[in-house]
């Protein structure tokens, strides 16, 4: 054990330097408008004022290093348990977790933004580390708020107070250490480094290569509703032994949500829109589903099979009819010990694979099936060479769903500038032309084009009755300021390749 004046040495070395471990940009927020920054530019270094964190712990080492100390023991021993995490969460950590959330969304019932905590952020942060380790702290009920989900129905989203979100933020940096080492590589859904994109090419690859001929499409019914907590609770202690650590998730777990003014308790399920959830999800999910598929399922079947989850979102592909049937019989059953169901009408098994179109005509069923994942229709076609080639479009929940939302931004905008709605229109096309564009998806997006620009003639002509635009002046317009048009597309096929 060093003595003491060789600890207070090294730990003064580590605030020296402490430059190098702090991040002098801070990615994650959306807007540079610090005291102590204004006017130094996008390159300014934080300010060694009260609110910067040394991110040292007592010990002389900072927070970054202690957790990838956890990360290391993770992958050294699979079986390794952690009862010390608790203590993890100091100053240091809260301060970092603050950094990375996002100035524009909505307050939770308390009121207070992003903005507003910041302006006592030293005062505020050791506030509340204190209450943290004399567990008297209570995370607030999240306020609901339900958004349209394209189907007539709603999903519900729970905002989460500026406080809570710190302490689950710190929370998910903590078990993210643990679990990213821990999670199965058919995995993709909320994780780091991981993409949609990055799911359906390693999706298309299996049915392109691999001995694919059947797909099971199911669907958990109102997953995040229905977890349950006492098993999320015992899943997490596979690794995590800090009964503290279970506390504090438990209390999020029991925290409760605030609909129309009136708070109701939580038995069940985890609220979207937390950071916190979506790890959870994932662990729930993995221990439920991916290690079951891996080592119980895949073992006792005669062909191939693959998974492919993106939170509550699976595929899986089988060689074999019989097994696909199996596999089918059995997964209610094995929802059904952790509290979930399938949506039975969203449940299907079909051919599918580079045979499919053979074997359907061979026994008269006609054209291969479709299923959709991800927002995308998945169907059976033929490359330029007539060889098989799945092929991928919008699928049309999701086209409906988009141009509804659309619709209705215009309607809610028909006061604002035209050069400001005009911005805002091009930057919501970018942003559907981003993910929507992949190959063999083109005609859907000029599609999505052709219907923005038939709504922004509409809005204009619904703005002013006495000056309204017929097509060719809307033309003409449109040619002086460019309607966003979609560029490149994301090769998913060469992406697998590069994996």
């Amino acid at each position: 054990m060093p003595d003491k004046s060789k600890r207070q040495e090294r730990q003064t070395t580590f605030r020296e330097s402490d430059g190098g471990i702090v991040p002098q940009q801070r990615e994650d927020q959306s807007r540079e408008t610090t005291p102590g920054n204004a006017g130094r530019g996008k390159a300014a270094k934080l300010t060694r004022d009260a609110d910067r964190a040394s991110t040292v712990h007592s010990d002389g080492f900072s927070v970054l290093t202690r957790l990838d100390r956890i990360t290391k023991r993770a992958k050294d021993d699979h079986t390794a348990t952690f009862n010390n995490l608790y203590t993890l969460l100091t100053y240091d950590l809260l301060w970092l977790a603050f950094r990375k959330l996002k100035r524009d969304k909505a307050p939770g019932i308390d009121g207070v933004t992003v903005d507003q905590y910041e302006e006592k952020l030293q005062e505020n942060l050791l506030d509340l580390e204190s209450r943290l380790h004399r567990q008297s702290y209570r995370p607030q009920p999240s306020l609901r708020r339900d958004i349209p989900k394209g189907d007539g129905k709603t999903r519900p989203l729970g905002l989460a107070c500026v406080e809570d979100k710190i302490v689950q933020r710190a929370v998910v940096m903590i078990l993210e250490r643990i679990y990213e080492v821990d999670f199965c590589d058919t995995s993709y859904g909320f994780r780091p480094g991981r993409s949609c994109h990055q799911a359906l090419s390693v999706l298309g690859q299996n049915i392109a290569t691999k001995r694919v001929n059947w797909i099971s499409d199911a669907d958990i019914a109102g997953f995040f509703d229905h977890v349950c907590h006492e098993r999320l609770v015992e899943l997490l202690g596979n690794r995590i032994t800090d009964p503290r650590m279970l506390w504090l998730i438990r209390r999020f777990l029991k925290a409760g949500v605030m609909i129309e003014g009136r708070r109701w308790d939580t038995d069940e399920g985890v609220p979207q829109g937390s950071s916190l959830s979506p790890l959870l999800a994932n662990v729930y999910l993995h221990y439920v589903l991916d290690l079951w598929f891996e080592r119980d399922v895949r073992p006792r079947l005669q062909g191939e099979a693959y998974l492919i989850r993106y939170a509550d979102d699976f595929i899986a592909a089988f060689e074999l009819e019989s097994d696909a049937r199996r596999f089918q019989d059995v997964l209610p059953k094995r929802l059904a010990r952790f509290s979930l169901t399938l949506a039975e009408e969203k449940t299907k098994l079909l051919r599918f694979g580079r045979f499919s179109r053979r074997d359907s005509q061979r026994l008269g069923e006609g054209t291969p099936g479709t299923f959709d994942f991800l927002g995308f229709t998945h169907y059976c076609g033929r490359s330029r060479a007539g060889r098989f080639k799945l092929k991928r479009r919008t699928a049309k929940k999701k086209f409906k769903a988009k141009v509804r939302a659309l619709k209705d931004w215009f309607h809610h905008h028909l006061s604002t500038p035209l050069s400001e709605m005009w911005e805002t229109l091009n930057a919501k096309l970018r942003g559907h032309y981003q993910y929507y564009g992949i190959n063999d998806n083109w005609p859907w997006l000029m599609k999505f084009r052709g219907m923005a620009k038939w709504l922004a003639h509409r809005w204009l002509n619904r703005r002013s009755q006495s000056n309204s635009m017929n097509w060719s002046e809307f033309h003409k317009y449109a040619d002086r300021h460019e309607l966003a048009s979609p560029r490149r597309l994301t090769d998913l096929i060469a992406m697998s390749r590069a994996v």
